[in-house]
């Protein structure tokens, strides 16, 4: 981690294989959270480029937990979080109304990490159950219209980061 943070620090840009990478051993538990604070910290005070976001996407896929729903042809709605404005869940509310109109929908959302409430604290608290079952899933757009993706069960590799997240605010 040394290596990159002192790379970043000196304002150049990590390829994509290094940001894939980075990710890869964030979530294996290579780095402390002394480390990854570091690491987001930087990336909160700089852009990021299109080849790091590509990095990051493909370690997210990698490591994600796939199911398969392309039948559905459901569009995927996810809310930005975080943008300090202290608004509602609009991203929740706009894929009630989405499915209602009968489309179908795939809901991302997690615990509030940012703010007070994210949409996965408004889900539970309405009694929806969290499960990455594809059969679960499945069920769920055939009577709803709409299944609910809990963050924390198709990226597990964010464990690591979630709570240091929740602590930088």
């Amino acid at each position: 981690m040394k290596e990159i943070l002192n790379k970043l620090i000196e304002h150049q840009w990590l390829s994509r294989e290094e940001s894939r990478r980075v990710l890869i051993e964030v979530a294996s538990g290579t780095f402390n959270t002394s480390q990854i604070a570091a690491f987001l910290t930087v990336y909160m005070m700089r852009s990021v480029t299109i080849e790091e976001l590509e990095g990051f996407r493909d370690a997210l896929l990698e490591l994600c937990h796939a199911v398969d729903l392309a039948e559905y042809q459901a569009i995927d709605l996810c809310g930005t979080g975080g943008d300090g404005k202290n608004t509602f869940n609009i991203s929740t509310l706009a894929s009630f109304v989405v499915a209602g109109a009968g489309i179908p929908v795939t809901k991302h959302g997690n615990y509030g990490v940012s703010s007070a409430c994210g949409s996965s604290n408004v889900l539970e608290f309405l009694g929806i159950r969290f499960s990455s079952e594809a059969d679960f899933l499945r069920k769920s757009l055939d009577q709803a219209g709409i299944c609910i993706l809990h963050a924390p069960l198709f990226h597990p590799a964010m464990k690591e980061v979630a709570p240091i997240r929740r602590e930088l605010g």
